[in-house]
């Protein structure tokens, strides 16, 4: 059997144990597995191509370097992932930059619905449509804990459980967050839309 075919079969956590007798090739095949995901978390918050890459680089060279820490009872995935989001985190405040909502555009317009879907007033329904730009904008103003969870549920379409695993939150908490982070962006742009500054959230 050629080799490349039995490394299909094997599960992730059996490729880790390999790479770590020694068999470091082995890592090419969960890069494979995995970069699509880690790049398009990367790139929610870079929403630039290259800095994206590059982000992805970082993300896999730093796996490589944690491979002994990792324990077995735990996911993979979820391991990896937890690692992703961390190092975005971690750029985005490097950074300082708000280019993780630059780039919504037109074709994101069901996910910028969806952040404030739940508005029954009319008229914050006609908001939620000519006002797009706004929440654009409010949204890159929240705290890294709010806008995580709003990338994660909504770009990402992650179930509330996978979110707790991968920011290592109970549930409760994610769910509090993603409420109230709905909250805080559609207090924060009826501020906005009625001609007042944008709270001040960098310390809540």
């Amino acid at each position: 059997m050629h080799r490349k075919r039995w490394w299909w079969v094997l599960k992730d956590e059996d490729i880790i144990r390999l790479i770590l007798k020694g068999d470091c090739e082995l890592y090419s095949e969960l890069i494979d597995r995995y970069s699509s995901k880690v790049y398009s978390t990367a790139y929610s918050y870079t929403h630039n191509h290259e800095e994206a890459r590059d982000l992805v680089q970082e993300i896999f060279i730093k796996v490589y370097g944690s491979l002994r820490n990792f324990k077995f009872e735990a996911k993979f995935s979820t391991w990896l992932y937890r690692i992703a989001v961390n190092s975005c985190i971690d750029w985005s405040r490097k950074s300082k930059s708000k280019t993780i909502m630059a780039a919504w555009s037109v074709e994101d317009g069901n996910i910028l619905d969806s952040l404030i879907s739940d508005a029954d007033d009319p008229e914050e329904k006609v908001l939620r449509q000519e006002h797009k730009e706004a929440v654009i904008n409010t949204v890159a103003c929240l705290p890294e804990i709010y806008k995580t969870v709003l990338i994660l549920y909504y770009f990402e379409e992650l179930q509330i459980q996978e979110i707790s695993n991968i920011l290592d939150c109970p549930k409760k908490t994610i769910e509090t967050r993603l409420y109230r982070a709905k909250g805080i962006l559609k207090s924060m742009l009826k501020q906005e839309l009625s001609g007042g500054e944008l709270y001040e959230l960098q310390n809540l």
